[in-house]
């Protein structure tokens, strides 16, 4: 009987383990559609990253509007973007953001000139 107890309660604390591991953040977890407005200069910027490392980006200026095709790896808190499939990028051009989450829904990216940008989860 005790060692059939002793094996309930160690599958338990085993699965409880389990459960609350898979509560974690995920390490994908900058996966989905961000959104920066900047009203005052008239631009929008969205990135839409794909769990398979591609997306897009779509920059929104004074109404006229461009979308670039990407690819995406993070490594370190560093977002690194190549542009595919365009002609103003070459596809060897790495392109290296710093980002941090401020929260769940809001995400804090600093480009390579140190300017910060505020994205939104959409």
């Amino acid at each position: 009987m005790k060692k059939t107890n002793l094996i309930f309660v160690t599958l338990l604390v085993f699965a409880m383990i389990l459960a609350l591991a898979g509560c974690g953040k995920k390490e994908n977890s900058i996966v989905g559609t961000w959104e920066c407005n900047d009203t005052e200069n008239d631009i929008s910027t969205v990135y839409d990253l794909k769990d398979d490392g591609t997306g897009t980006y779509t920059m929104n200026v004074a109404g006229e509007e461009v979308i670039y095709e990407l690819k995406y790896e993070i490594k370190d808190n560093h977002l690194l973007v190549r542009y595919v499939n365009n002609d103003t990028f070459s596809e060897d051009d790495e392109f290296d953001n710093e980002f941090q989450f401020k929260d769940d829904n809001t995400l804090i990216i600093k480009d390579s000139f140190d300017e910060e940008m505020t994205y939104v989860r959409k």
